[in-house]
């Protein structure tokens, strides 16, 4: 039996994590996380988070294939692979505060990996992170553990959006796993794709190398937030001249280069 073990019980975590349990009956799922009132509401009757089919998910596989605890150490050591889903926010001091990414937990997740484990490990990339952060972990894995040990990473990034997680998770446009091309890395890369592959069609299960699965993330979440800056500033242009956006809207969405997805216009582009 496979034993994954998620470190991160939030809103990307906790569902991401549940659904491969509630897919996969002969994978043992473990979401941990150090807040205990977390780990408790999500071992109870009112989980932490709200998404239409969450309930169902939890509920029918919670104490089967699927728990949640604060115990990381045992999780990581009886982990076959683990996903790394911590919180990556906006730093608030020190170089690059106010733009750049705050790396302090995907750094003490790795850390505690390397510490902890007492055999070879798969470790996936869940949060958004900027690029190149998987060389930092395996610096980090690497000074860290125990000589003998081997860590492979990949890059599985989320594509989830807030009210529609559970839909996006069990029916994806398409689900990217990156890795290094070499025989350690593919073999790697192959042990999650036979996992999602379980009731995802093969064709949306893209596998890449770990440097375009970072960036494909970010150059998404940048494309799409071009796209609804760009309707909002016609919004402004719509106002000044009379004309309405949602004409406009629809006159541009009827082109097949274009599309009319994400073409209302709204408040600005934001995530969770």
């Amino acid at each position: 039996m496979v034993n994954i073990c998620c470190i991160g019980a939030g809103y990307v975590g906790g569902p991401s994590s549940a659904v491969i349990a509630y897919q996969c009956h002969d994978v043992n799922v473990t979401i941990v996380d150090l807040n205990q009132a977390r780990i408790d509401a999500w071992n109870s009757d009112n989980l932490p988070i709200y998404e239409p089919g969450l309930e169902e998910i939890v509920f029918s596989r919670r104490g089967k294939n699927l728990f949640f605890s604060t115990n990381v150490d045992q999780a990581i050591i009886d982990a076959d692979l683990i996903f790394v889903s911590v919180n990556t926010p906006t730093k608030k001091s020190g170089m690059g505060a106010g733009m750049a990414a705050d790396l302090a937990y995907i750094e003490t997740a790795t850390r505690r990996i390397a510490q902890v484990a007492t055999t070879s490990k798969v470790v996936i990339e869940k949060s958004t992170v900027p690029c190149r952060t998987a060389q930092s972990m395996r610096t980090i894995l690497e000074a860290n553990s125990r000589e003998g040990l081997r860590f492979d990473i990949l890059s599985n990034p989320e594509f989830l959006a807030e009210g529609t997680a559970i839909s996006d998770l069990t029916k994806p446009d398409r689900v990217l796993i990156g890795s290094l091309q070499t025989p350690e890395g593919l073999a790697a890369q192959k042990k999650l794709v036979d996992i999602y592959t379980r009731w995802i069609p093969q064709e949306r299960v893209i596998t890449m190398n770990l440097w375009s699965s970072e960036l494909s993330k970010l150059a998404a979440n940048a494309l799409l937030a071009q796209r609804i800056s760009s309707i909002n500033a016609l919004s402004a242009i719509c106002e000044a001249t009379g004309a309405d956006v949602d004409e406009v809207a629809y006159a541009c969405g009827t082109d097949s280069r274009i599309g009319p997805k994400f073409l209302k216009a709204s408040v600005g582009f934001g995530g969770s």
